[in-house]
Order: structure tokens, then C-alpha cells, then sequence
């Protein structure tokens, strides 16, 4: 028995182990190397692209809440808009019809004093007339202090009755 093996074993054995070496690299090591650097390469572009994604997120988040900033802005200006255009409106309508009261109120004037001014021209008519029929009356009678008295009444009688 044989503790070291003869040398064309040995070299036979060497070339078999470098053999075995270059085929392990050739068929396992390099695309081994090549799986792991793929595999690389997809995570930095998986990472890469959750950069990109989380900038473009956060780029729309911004641009989201400024037009939702920028409608809030228009709302409340249409809303200012639309209060103030109430407020000239019912300013509007009072004035006018402030307007239109206060010539109501001339015209009832003006009718009152119209209608006032005729019943005391009739009134002076009527106690104009009266006045001649009992002038008439006390020229046709000589009267006594009675008669006198009788007629001042039926004359105030028929004054109070116009």
C-alpha cells in the first residue's frame, strides 16, 4: 500500500481537478455571477424606479393640493362675489323702493290736499249759500231774541249736518 500515489496519478488527478475547476467556472461560476449581477441589476432599477415613482407621487400630491388650494380661492371669490352682488341688489330694491314709497306718499299728499282744498271750497260754497238763505230768512222776518235763537240753531244744525 501506497501512501502517495504514483505521479501519473497525481498528474492525471491535477489535470482532472483543474478540469473539473474550469468547468464549474465556465458552466456554474459565471452564470452564477451572471444571475446575481441580474438580479442586482433589477433590484437598483426596482429601487431606482420606486425613487422616481415616490418623487412623481409626491410632485402630483403638491400639484393636487395646489388646485385644490386654487379652487378654494375661486369658490370663496365667487362666493364674496355673489355676496356682494346681493348686498347692491337689495340696496337696490330698497332704495327704489324707498323711492317709490316716498312717491306714494307724495301723491297721497298731493291727492289729500287736493281733495281737502275741494271740500272747503264746497263747505265755504255751502255755508256761502246758507249764510244767504238765513240772511235771507232774517231780512224777511223781523226777529225777536226766540226767533233769533231758533234760527242760530237750525243754521248750526244744518253746518254740522255738511
Amino acid at each position: 500500500m501506497q501512501i502517495f500515489p504514483q505521479t501519473n496519478e497525481l498528474i492525471w488527478t491535477i489535470i482532472n481537478f483543474a478540469v473539473l475547476l474550469w468547468g464549474m467556472h465556465r458552466f456554474l461560476y459565471k452564470p452564477l455571477l451572471g444571475a446575481i449581477q441580474a438580479r442586482e441589476d433589477e433590484i437598483n432599477a426596482n429601487l431606482k424606479k420606486a425613487a422616481e415613482d415616490r418623487a412623481e407621487a409626491e410632485r402630483l400630491r403638491r400639484e393636487f393640493e395646489a388646485q385644490i388650494a386654487n379652487a378654494q380661492r375661486e369658490a370663496q371669490e365667487i362666493i364674496n362675489k355673489a355676496v356682494k352682488n346681493a348686498t347692491a341688489v337689495k340696496e337696490q330694491i330698497e332704495a327704489e323702493a324707498r323711492a317709490r314709497a316716498a312717491e306714494i306718499l307724495e301723491q297721497a299728499t298731493q291727492t289729500i290736499e287736493r281733495e281737502k282744498a275741494k271740500a272747503v271750497a264746497e263747505l265755504r260754497r255751502e255755508v256761502a249759500d246758507l249764510a244767504v238763505a238765513v240772511a235771507g230768512k232774517v231780512i224777511e222776518k223781523s226777529l225777536d231774541d226766540a226767533e233769533h235763537r231758533r234760527l242760530a240753531d237750525s243754521f248750526v244744525t244744518e253746518v254740522t249736518k255738511h
